[in-house]
């Protein structure tokens, strides 16, 4: 056996050597807060499974200035000095060599020195920058090792297999807090005004969960009940001074979470504590880590007097989601990243389960249909996408992963199956899942064999082909012999709707759903596995049916123009559940956007909303009408008009009815947001009444009347006041976000309504603004984000990204999935496949293997919106002029 990084030929892995195994960490780390550096110790007690000269484990940019052997492995009364330490900077590998071979079969323990910068980059053991109350900047330094920096915080075996236990011992000043996985054991002065704060022992898990923290904290604190994990469990939020009280709410979340999850997964929650710490700069949205959960500020923080109701939720699904993995992903760990679906796939699900247990009032399951299905959906339909289970050969390639088809695609999936063998059966299989493999590692053929054993159906035969494969079908159905039949044909679906015969082999399993108008006791059970079957279903007999009821299988559905029309009136009626109406939208803005119906089609249908109430419909109708402008964004004014005008018609409608300001009781979240929606279309739309009200309600707002706005509204009403406004508008928002004393939810709103100023000299401040130190490199993302929206200041963007990208680098190194969230965002609403070409062209001296796949997929979504545009150019103003807009 090699002792160099090996290759695992079942999936092509680079992997380190076997010749050793981890067992043990005793950390001793040092970090000074003034000079941004740490020195360290690892005593790692290892197992030698080969007898061995040369120990290789993970280390990133650290300095080793020494290393031993010692123990019974050694044969040697004295430690073994290491003869060698060879780093490898490509490998992110030290190669610690010894002058006799460690023996087979014993253990031994190495002894390792070194020392490292806390970072600003976001990523291993690094800095984040905060104001205090006299608006000093201090700093704390804090962790982030997923999916691959434990290694740059200290050497380890930095693979997801390779569990051990940890005992971790933080040498920090008198006067400053220090935290990690586990309770503190104790605490010891030793001299200069340090102290060194020990803490027990973790279980077994892998470094990518291991965490610690030192700074200036206050916490609140609280307790679970104790119901279901048998005792209760002590949980606090750890926030910078002056911000505990924020974070209130996360801790009522986490306290109920965490008893109910222990009584889903029928297994009490393993750690002694549950820290959840609120972090400045923070690359994620939040971090597992083992009984210390990190978050960024807005994900943690609720200020429940300002704080928006969409952003509170957001915190109540995120803090869900986390606590999750700490049974799913922690307790049971995935064996190698391309089962990472298995963490955040169903941390994504039962994390909404959970949320729809503690409030059901936000209906998260059907925003979930736009939130993760939808999403999942959109990025699944390009060729560039990837299948649920994606193999990965090197760290390199890992970060791409974590994106919509992990998360989102894979929840879908697991919603999908669990509503095929019913929840009670599916929970059931969690749990013998959970238990069997708890404090170990799990594949995923290992979760399908507990659901089946626990459903009596063979999960596997039908569940490995959604999480292999590629893509998803799109079903067209025919009726026959008159209506008492229906022929239902599967494909792939493509958004270019020019899929090869060669990428059209898959035949899914399809759950069809068959619903019928009148029909009780739900749906027919029918199940599509060919390419082609016909049903008896007699559809002739209702005045409409619908496939895939209550939109849960993974799929497009194309009906014959009749049935659609049917379907139409069956909404204009009110007969479709909500879930239908969002399926039906989304169905048909996607059909026409991949060409396999026209772009009037979805129009039409959209004038069968008129009469919906639904926040969640009008978001889904919202985002596709938005997908439409931006395509046709740089086609005539006159055309333009026409698109503003059919907006309002749709929308300004709603504002009349909700008007600007809640109305008692009745008035909930949903409610909330959905007039925050519609004024926000009708506003960007030139709705003139709106941008009447906006401007006066805004004026009184930087007067000093701050309740003319209301939590939802007031990110609406920046919005709309800069896309209609000028300097004074501009600079009145970005005066707020500056305001620190602003809640930080509310803060970032306004930096992300900057970019919707029409003024290109607003925008070229924007974007220097942008790289200033008044923006944290984690929310650059957010000032441009909404430049693309307005088709004129396009190439101004590009043109920055290009000048910034050696910057970038520098910034995002060690985090390089955030540079192709900046990549697509810069060009993904280009049209034209010149612009396609020339973004190629830039990308192609570029070492782009860490963001690769984004840079493909927003190529590929740069021409399909032109062919889409090209196809239906005339389609749309014909509809216009017909339809009188």
């Amino acid at each position: 056996m090699s002792t160099n990084v090996h290759q695992d030929t079942a999936e092509e892995r680079d992997l380190l050597p076997t010749n050793v195994s981890p067992l043990h960490y005793d950390l001793l780390l040092a970090p000074d807060l003034e000079a941004f550096t740490y020195t360290g110790e690892a005593r790692i007690r290892i197992r030698v499974n080969e007898e061995t000269a040369k120990v290789v484990l993970h280390s990133n940019e650290l300095e080793i200035s020494e290393a031993t052997a010692s123990g019974p492995a050694t044969h040697a009364e004295s430690p073994l000095q290491a003869t060698a330490i060879t780093l490898e900077k490509d490998e992110e590998t030290a190669h610690l060599e010894f002058a006799q071979a460690l023996a087979a079969g014993k253990e031994a323990t190495l002894h390792v020195k070194f020392n490292g910068v806390i970072n600003d980059m976001m990523a291993g053991f690094y800095r984040s920058k905060y104001l205090d109350s006299q608006g000093a900047t201090k700093y704390m330094a804090t962790t982030q090792f997923e999916p691959t920096d434990a290694r740059r915080a200290f050497p380890c075996w930095d693979e997801p297999m390779l569990k051990a236990t940890f005992n971790v011992t933080l040498r920090v000043p008198e006067g400053l807090t220090a935290l990690s996985n586990m309770d503190v054991a104790r605490v010891e002065d030793v001299g200069s005004g340090l102290k060194e704060v020990s803490f027990n022992t973790t279980p077994i898990m892998s470094t990518y969960l291991l965490a610690f923290i030192v700074g200036e904290f206050d916490y609140v604190e609280d307790h679970t009940s104790g119901k279901h994990n048998g005792r209760q469990i002590p949980c606090r939020v750890y926030t910078t001074p002056g911000k505990s009280e924020n974070g209130r709410f996360a801790l009522k979340v986490a306290v109920q979470v965490l008893e109910y999850f222990a009584e889903v997964f029928g297994i009490p929650y393993a750690l002694p504590k549950l820290d959840q710490v609120a972090i400045g700069d923070f690359e994620a949205g939040a971090m597992e880590n083992w009984g210390l959960v990190t978050y960024r500020e807005v994900a943690l923080l609720v200020d429940e007097a300002n704080t928006s109701s969409r952003a509170k939720q957001f915190v109540a699904y995120v803090v869900s989601h986390e606590i999750a993995h700490q049974w799913f992903g922690n307790l049971v760990t995935m064996e190698w990243w391309s089962e990472l679906w298995l963490n955040e796939g169903f941390a994504t699900w039962v994390g909404t389960l959970a949320v729809d247990h503690v409030f059901p009032e936000y209906h998260i399951w059907t925003q979930f249909l736009v939130d993760d299905f939808q999403r999942a959906l959109s990025l699944d339909s390009l060729r560039s996408s990837h299948p649920i289970q994606v193999p990965v050969r090197r760290s390199s390639e890992i970060s791409q992963i974590f994106d919509a088809i992990s998360y989102s695609k894979g929840a879908s999936a697991i919603r999908m199956l669990n509503s095929h063998i019913g929840l009670e059966s599916f929970l059931k299989g969690v749990r013998a899942y959970l238990l069997k493999h708890k404090y170990a590692n799990a594949s995923t053929q290992d979760l399908w064999t507990a659901l089946s054993d626990a459903s009596g159906v063979d999960v596997t035969k039908f569940m490995a082909i959604w999480t292999r494969t590629i893509g998803y079908p799109i079903l067209t159905v025919t009726e026959l012999d008159n209506g008492s039949k229906i022929e239902v044909q599967q494909n792939r679906y493509l958004s270019g709707g020019d899929v090869l015969e060669s990428e059209d082999q898959m035949l899914w399993w399809v759950p069809l759903g068959i619903h019928m108008h009148g029909v009780e006791n739900g749906h027919l059970p029918n199940v599509l596995t060919s390419r082609r079957a016909v049903f008896d279903v007699p559809v002739r007999n209702s005045k409409w049916y619908k496939l895939n009821k209550d939109t849960v299988g993974i799929y497009r559905v194309k009906y014959p123009a009749g049935s659609i029309a049917n379907i139409a009136q069956g909404i204009a009626n009110g007969e479709l559940s909500i879930t239908d109406r969002i399926g039906v939208i989304a169905d048909a803005a996607s059909l026409a956007s991949s060409g396999h119906s026209n772009t009037s089609d979805f129009l039409t249908l959209l004038l069968a909303y008129s009469n919906e109430t639904e926040f969640i419909v009008w978001q889904e109708a919202s985002l596709r009408l938005e997908a439409l402008q931006s395509v046709w964004a740089m086609e005539s004014d006159e055309v333009k008009a026409m698109l503003r005008a059919l907006v309002r018609s749709v929308f300004s409608p709603l504002t009349k009815s909700l008007g600007w300001d809640s109305v008692g009781a009745k008035d909930d979240s949903l409610v909330s947001r959905l007039r925050a929606l519609a004024i926000r279309a009708a506003g960007f739309a030139g709705d003139q009444e709106i941008l009447i009200e906006t401007n006066r309600r805004f004026r009184d707002f930087f007067a000093g009347n701050k309740t003319v706005f209301n939590s939802d509204t007031l990110r609406t009403a920046f919005s709309v006041a800069v896309r209609a406004g000028g300097r004074e508008e501009f600079e009145k928002v970005k005066s707020y976000y500056l305001d620190q004393a602003n809640p930080i939810d509310q803060r970032l709103a306004a930096l992300s309504s900057l970019g919707f100023a029409t003024d290109p000299v607003l925008i070229d401040e924007l974007l220097e603004f942008a790289l200033s130190d008044k923006v944290r490199n984690q929310d650059v993302h957010l000032v441009i984000a909404g430049i693309g929206n307005y088709g004129p200041n396009r190439e101004r963007l590009w043109q920055w990204y290009q000048s910034s990208y050696d910057l970038f680098i520098s910034h995002y190194r060690a985090s390089m999935n955030y540079m192709g969230t900046l990549m697509r965002l810069s060009v993904g609403e280009f049209i034209g496949n010149d612009k396609a070409n020339e973004v190629e062209a830039f990308f192609e001296s570029k070492d782009t293997k860490k963001f690769q796949r984004v840079v493909d997929q927003s190529l590929e979504k740069i021409r399909t919106n032109t062919k889409w545009l090209t196809k239906d150019r005339q389609d749309v103003q014909a509809w216009f002029v017909k339809n009188g807009f």
